[in-house]
């Protein structure tokens, strides 16, 4: 798989934990630009630092130096979705989309030194869809080549409830990439679990399941709330409530997603990394 060179800009609003060097505002000591205020030379051996004026201020005639917090590395997870609804898609599956949606995410990491991971959500999450944060993309890249080819068996998405386990104390970043049709108590649950990190849910919608329906013909849907697939025949009114159902599904979600503090990205047929910098820039405000 050629894996996509785009990149969209991203950025956290708290500050990292982390003792890597990165792009984020940090709580390290460091020698960034960003002043922290002042200690004295014995708690702060850095003779660089001395503040002359703040030293002649001082009351208790220490010698005082400036203090800085460096720029850090933050951790940044990618979660993609592996239920049976992600098959969808004739010329090119969610999956598919999933894959070259997770090479873009993976590709503004590396860009911002931060590290990265990836982890397939199934019913039970599989070892073998896991990769553990690292600075180096390799075993990502590898899980997302997989992805672009991979076919989901009929299982579902309720290791949402136990992903929380594989992720840091720090708090992480992370990409949920998604059709989320599963039930709306489903993604509250799994989101709870998740609520000492951010979570950016991208919700992957094909216009071919609501928007560009025949208004007659025989078609295979995936319910929402329970994930069963089931098949009916078209007509013009059934097409109008599939469409109407949708639209109803869409503002549940994102009312849903506000609600947890993780506006959600929908994306139709294709990623646009300009409009993903765009939500981080109305969403985390740095």
């Amino acid at each position: 798989m050629k894996f996509s060179e785009d990149i969209f800009s991203y950025h956290i609003n708290w500050k990292s934990r982390g003792h890597h060097p990165g792009q984020h505002k940090s709580a390290q000591r460091g020698m960034g630009l960003e002043f922290a205020g002042h200690a004295t030379l014995l708690d702060y051996p850095d003779p660089r630092r001395i503040d002359i004026r703040q030293t002649i201020r001082d009351p208790f005639e220490q010698i005082q130096v400036r203090i800085f917090n460096q720029r850090s590395a933050t951790p940044v997870m990618i979660f993609a979705d592996l239920s049976g609804s992600m098959n969808f898609g004739s010329q090119k599956t969610k999956l598919e989309y999933a894959s070259e949606i997770a090479s873009v995410i993976t590709n503004s990491v590396v860009a911002k030194s931060d590290a990265i991971g990836f982890i397939g959500i199934e019913d039970v999450i599989d070892p073998e869809w896991v990769a553990r944060l690292s600075y180096r993309s390799h075993r990502t890249q590898n899980l997302i080549n997989r992805l672009s080819n991979y076919r989901a068996k009929k299982g579902g998405h309720y290791g949402i409830k136990s992903a929380y386990q594989f992720l840091p104390k720090d708090k992480t970043l992370i990409f949920f990439i998604s059709d989320f049709h599963m039930p709306i108590k489903d993604i509250e649950e799994g989101f709870s679990l998740l609520s000492r990190h951010q979570v950016v849910p991208i919700v992957l919608w094909n216009k071919s399941e609501y928007e560009n329906l025949p208004n007659f013909g025989i078609l295979t849907v995936n319910d929402p709330e329970s994930g069963e697939e089931s098949t009916m025949v078209l007509r013009k009114k059934m097409k109008e409530r599939i469409q109407e159902n949708f639209k109803e599904r869409r503002k549940l979600l994102e009312k849903t997603f506000i609600h947890l503090n993780s506006p959600a990205f929908f994306v139709g047929e294709k990623f646009n990394p300009l409009l993903m910098t765009e939500y981080f820039n109305e969403y985390f405000h740095a």
